[in-house]
């Protein structure tokens, strides 16, 4: 019974992680169905808008580092509910916005609170599991990463349709306020013991250095931080290309979610049922090589717009990345116990830092077609290919 029990109590609070990451990436993709709208309502640029995605992933990912040491000083449940209270002001902030620039400001201070919920889910995770169950839970909640990204088009698109665009931050403000009340009712304190100094200015840069510094870190992070910046740059192309190019509505646009949404968790869901099995190692080249191969599709379909040549190669990139996510980060996260909090904020930061630029990337190569698009998730997936079997040191890339 109390197997059961314990077994329960796993699944409950990976289901609480895993609402809370999924925060982030649903907060970069609800309002994308409403992208080519901003452009006139705030008459402004496509440019601008898709920067409005950027300025977001940049308050989200200098957030991180702090986050992290603040909630190995003072706990996780406080840190997760400041976050939280930050995110729900600037949501509102967003909906309220009458012109691009007080909407980019409000998108770059929602992205400082949303980063809350992920950077310090993980280190709960790293708290509550061993290996093996981090890898089995980051399996599941890697779902979010996908999911969130893939559902927000959709759920985004009948706001759109329905109710207008501010009623997708409005969506967002609830969301908030749920996951405020969740954390405080069903989620208790993990963090084993308090780290007083986990903020001292010289100890955190050492921190940081230090990881920074670390192959294995690095070596097991890299091909999953530049998926992050493919998935961001197809998140900010899709719908000047789908709704701009080829006329689709917007509800009818975030429906074709749907099919990166299965592939994403296909490939995260096969990684959790593999482990044990299959490699760290085997798991993250596996991925790796098919988000590369989806990146060089694109490309080679290129010459004629439609969405099978757009979505097709694209559910190839996410699968892989499903795949390597896991590994890579149970992989990167568990030698640091007594910094799990700095050692997920760093994380995350490079992940949003790659993202960011990825879809700033994006924003200046944007020619209406898929080539700029495919070109740059080629080169994104190759540098995390390559970067896994040049930076990770071979004696543990099996570790």
């Amino acid at each position: 019974m109390a197997e059961a029990m314990d077994r329960r109590a796993a699944i409950a609070l990976t289901s609480l992680l895993t609402a809370l990451v999924a925060l982030g990436p649903l907060s970069t993709s609800l309002y994308v169905p409403s992208m080519p709208v901003l452009v006139q309502e705030f008459a402004t640029t496509p440019a601008l808008i898709q920067r409005s995605f950027t300025v977001y992933v940049i308050g989200f990912a200098a957030a991180q580092l702090a986050y992290g040491p603040l909630s190995d000083r003072f706990g996780r449940r406080p840190v997760l509910i400041g976050g939280l209270l930050l995110y729900i002001a600037a949501s509102v902030g967003c909906a309220l916005s009458t012109g691009i620039g007080g909407f980019l400001v409000a998108r770059f201070v929602q992205g400082l609170g949303a980063c809350a919920g992920p950077v310090v889910g993980r280190a709960i995770v790293r708290d509550s599991f061993d290996r093996d169950g981090a890898v089995r839970a980051f399996a599941f909640i890697g779902t979010a990463i996908a999911l969130a990204p893939a559902l927000g088009p959709l759920i985004g698109g009948f706001l759109e349709v329905w109710l207008g665009w501010q009623s997708a931050f409005g969506f967002l403000v609830v969301y908030g306020l749920g996951m405020i009340w969740l954390v405080a009712a069903r989620l208790g304190e993990t963090i084993p013991a308090r780290d007083p100094a986990a903020t001292d200015p010289t100890r955190l840069l050492r921190n940081y250095a230090m990881l920074l510094g670390n192959r294995r870190y690095l070596g097991f992070l890299v091909s999953g931080i530049f998926c992050f910046g493919g998935l961001f740059a197809y998140t900010a192309a899709i719908p000047f290309l789908f709704i701009g190019r080829l006329g689709l509505a917007p509800d009818s646009f975030g429906m074709l979610s749907v099919f990166t949404v299965s592939a994403y968790a296909s490939g995260s869901i096969l990684a959790g049922r593999l482990h044990g099995r299959l490699s760290p190692r085997a798991a993250i080249r596996v991925g790796g090589l098919l988000a590369l191969t989806g990146g060089a599709l694109m490309v080679a379909l290129s010459g004629e717009l439609s969405l099978p040549r757009v979505i097709g190669p694209m559910m190839l990139f996410v699968f892989g990345f499903g795949l390597l996510l896991p590994s890579g980060t149970a992989g990167a996260l568990h030698p640091f116990p007594r910094i799990a909090g700095s050692a997920s904020a760093m994380m995350g930061f490079l992940q949003m830092a790659v993202g960011a630029a990825g879809s700033y990337a994006l924003s200046r190569l944007y020619d209406g077609s898929a080539l700029s698009l495919g070109l740059l998730i080629l080169g994104l997936a190759t540098a995390g290919a390559a970067g896994f079997e040049l930076i990770t040191p071979k004696s543990t890339q099996e570790g």
